[in-house]
């Protein structure tokens, strides 16, 4: 058997499988995401260790982690850990949704001018690690000096296993600070922000070997000792290739704590508004348009409308609350900018709007507008990269935000493609999928999706919807302009 963990933003999953990629047991953990400021966002890698040797020996109770021939790690990108001297982590964590470092990442645009696109393929966003960790050096040199190892998250977590140093090339292309075509850490990009960088981890694949349980981590996570433990990589990567995109022009679209669409290519982008990062799959990329707020916004909405704990049921009245209500939620729109904006804009000033609201509108119109605002998001995180000559769709469809069928359903008719769930489509199924390749349970990463990903029936647009979705969508995009100056005013920007 396979075990694949993942970090994400609400919480740590782990998932057994065995060697025909069927999912065996899986549990989960939550994690805590602190907000000190409007816009920022830490966790502690503390909370991490906590949380997978919870959800470890929840997966204990169910098979025999003896068994386990093979580990892997997925997380989101650009979350960097600081350590000292000792190893020990020297502050809480910025994570990918915190949004202070919006006016270091505008400075470094200007200053290296095109060299960011030369060298890393992409622009600066608050988002990217370059620009929160330049914000910390400005802001907090007396942390920064102490530095002497930075480890992404799922690094660092896979090093209370095995206590390696290690990254893998699409983490390390995350941080905006990496010399893609060489697959170095880039001496100018580091210098630009004043960062050492001998403290930025060993660049790998990947499947490669990164080391094996430690005796103290076996008596801890529940695991035998020695077990191989493989790099991983990033969570939405491993995410858009365990959903079965292993061919350019292969689209998945993620309903995760971020919302992405994600296309399969055969070379990078190079193109401001549409980053692109390596794949899975060497000499591939996948290109991107992602949206800061989904899932999470999905919670903040049920503990809103409803008043209780986001769970299955809550998501389920949810559901029934929107499905009652008609396209288009008879004039109510969404705008869900709660974290500020990433594609197209790319603007941490932004925020969120109910607009049309009425006397007639209830908890219903509000569900739906907050399903079709997600939707009209991601078509709009689209546009740019369609500009490009990506085509969009059919689609694999992703995330925890997959399972709810009314969201789905929108999902399809706003972007007006066909969707379809694969069985198993998360980040832990595809960090699993990660340690069986790299075990050899497979001869290459396209083969284990060939014979392991599975599919539900397809989710088709409703020709009659799409049309009136079609002409909403120039409303949500004229609204969100509209709104643009009074939300800068809000927000401080």
């Amino acid at each position: 058997m396979f075990l694949g963990i993942d970090l994400g933003l609400g919480s740590l999953k782990v998932s057994l499988i065995d060697g025909a990629g069927v999912l065996v047991a899986d549990a989960s953990s939550g994690v805590r995401t602190v907000n000190p400021a409007p816009g920022r966002a830490e966790q502690h890698p503390a909370d991490w260790a906590r949380a997978m040797a919870d959800a470890l020996k929840t997966l204990g109770g169910q098979a025999d982690l003896s068994k386990v021939e093979a580990v892997s790690f997925t997380a989101g990108t650009h979350s960097s850990v600081l350590l000292g001297e000792g190893g020990e982590v020297l502050r809480p964590v910025i994570m990918w949704s915190d949004q202070r470092a919006g006016a270091e990442a505008e400075e470094l645009n200007h200053r290296l001018q095109g060299r960011l696109m030369q060298i890393a393929h992409n622009r600066a966003a608050p988002t990217w690690s370059i620009a929160p960790l330049y914000w910390l050096c400005r802001n907090e040199p007396h942390v920064t000096d102490q530095v002497r190892t930075v480890l992404f998250a799922k690094d660092w977590l896979r090093s209370q296993l095995t206590g390696d140093r290690m990254t893998d090339r699409i983490d390390a292309q995350g941080t905006l600070m990496l010399d893609v075509d060489s697959l170095q850490w880039s001496e100018e990009l580091c210098n630009a922000i004043g960062w050492d960088r001998q403290t930025l981890p060993e660049i790998c694949n990947p499947t490669d070997l990164a080391g094996h349980v430690l005796p103290e981590a076996a008596a801890r996570y529940g695991l035998r000792a020695g077990t191989p433990v493989y790099v991983g990589t990033c969570d939405t990567a491993a995410e858009v290739w365990s959903a079965g995109a292993v061919r350019p022009g292969d689209t998945v679209v993620k309903l995760a704590s971020a919302g992405v669409v994600n296309v399969v290519c055969d070379r990078p982008t190079k193109v401001a508004d549409v980053p692109s990062k390596g794949f899975v799959i060497p000499g591939l990329f996948y290109a991107l348009g992602a949206i800061n707020s989904c899932a999470t916004a999905h919670k903040w909405v049920a503990e809103l409308l409803l008043g209780q704990a986001a769970d299955g049921a809550a998501f389920n009245e949810l559901d029934t609350l929107a499905g009652s209500i008609p396209a288009g939620s008879e004039g109510l729109m969404f705008h869900p900018y709660l974290l500020g904006e990433r594609a197209p804009y790319w603007d941490p000033g932004l925020r969120a709007s109910f607009v049309g609201m009425s006397i007639m509108h209830g908890r219903g119109h509000a569900v739906r507008a907050f399903y079709e605002g997600i939707a009209f998001a991601l078509r709009d995180a689209a546009r740019p990269m369609r500009a490009a000559g990506l085509t969009i769709g059919p689609a694999a469809l992703i995330g925890g935000g997959s399972k709810s069928d009314v969201w789905a359903q929108v999902i399809a008719d706003v972007l007006g493609i066909s969707l379809r769930r694969p069985v198993h489509g998360d980040a832990s199924y595809g960090a699993a999928l990660i340690a069986a390749v790299g075990a050899g349970a497979f001869a290459d990463e396209r083969t284990a999706i060939d014979r392991c990903v599975t599919f539900g029936p397809d989710i088709t647009p409703d020709p009659e919807r799409a049309a009136a979705y079609d002409g909403l969508f120039d409303r949500y995009r004229r609204v969100k302009d509209l709104l643009t100056e009074i939300n800068h005013e809000i927000s401080g920007r």
